[in-house]
């Protein structure tokens, strides 16, 4: 018979056996950032399968923390999930970049203009973008689509609207794969640092107006080049 799960309760007031459910979701996080990195910098392809048993062997796990990871790269956007071919790697084309970026320039312009009229630092944003700059010299794009992201994130993070910022927050694993697989058909990682630090220099000097023209300027940019190069890998 199996034994029960104990009853007791720390000083936190949490029950011993939520304490004990913390090292599998621990694995799967690890999994997930595994499976992330790979995506991100091309070792998985877009429309790779991804096999369960195949990742477990490759990571040396069980597929337990494989499927919780690929669960929530899901969420992220980063896979997708057919009934009849399994699960891949995300597939891009010109129409989900239009919807992600339209998405993002419907709220994050907004987000940033807050973030400008608050009293918050920009410190955290400024050293994404340094970040950023080394990695723009290396050639990682993976790495950088990360420090990319993470500037937007500082950026608008203070704003200090919780909704904006989960709304926001959702589409940045998308975002950072999208821009990846972008410049490994055109380099255009120069062009977007130089107007991050547009937008940076707006929103530390305190013109709202400015930061949020800029954000949506470089959001709406984006938008236009990695259309043309689908459309053009699309015609060939």
């Amino acid at each position: 018979m199996p034994r029960s799960l104990p009853s007791a309760v720390d000083p936190t007031g949490l029950p011993a056996a939520a304490l004990a459910l913390e090292q599998p979701a621990s694995r799967a996080d690890r999994v997930r950032d595994a499976l992330r990195r790979a995506i991100l910098d091309g070792t998985l392809a877009p429309g790779r399968p991804l096999v369960e048993r195949e990742l477990a062997e490759m990571l040396g796990v069980s597929k337990t923390p494989v499927r919780e990871a690929l669960k929530q790269l899901h969420s992220s956007g980063l896979v997708e999930i057919n009934a009849y071919q399994g699960v891949s790697v995300r597939r891009i084309d010109a129409d989900t970049v239009r919807q992600l970026y339209t998405a993002r320039a419907s709220v994050e312009p907004a987000a940033v203009r807050l973030a400008t009229q608050g009293t918050g630092s920009f410190a955290a944003a400024r050293a994404a973008l340094a970040d950023a700059a080394v990695l723009v010299g290396s050639g990682e794009t993976a790495g950088l689509g990360i420090a990319n992201r993470r500037f937007h994130r500082e950026l608008y993070l203070a704003c200090g609207n919780p909704f904006l910022c989960g709304f926001l927050d959702q589409l940045q694993d998308l975002t950072a794969f999208v821009a990846t697989a972008g410049w490994r058909l055109r380099a255009t990682f120069l062009q977007e640092s130089a107007e991050h630090e547009a937008m940076l220099d707006a929103a530390e000097s305190g013109d709202a107006a400015l930061a949020e023209r800029l954000t949506r300027e470089h959001i709406e940019n984006a938008l236009t080049t990695l259309v043309a190069v689908l459309d053009e890998q699309a015609a060939r």
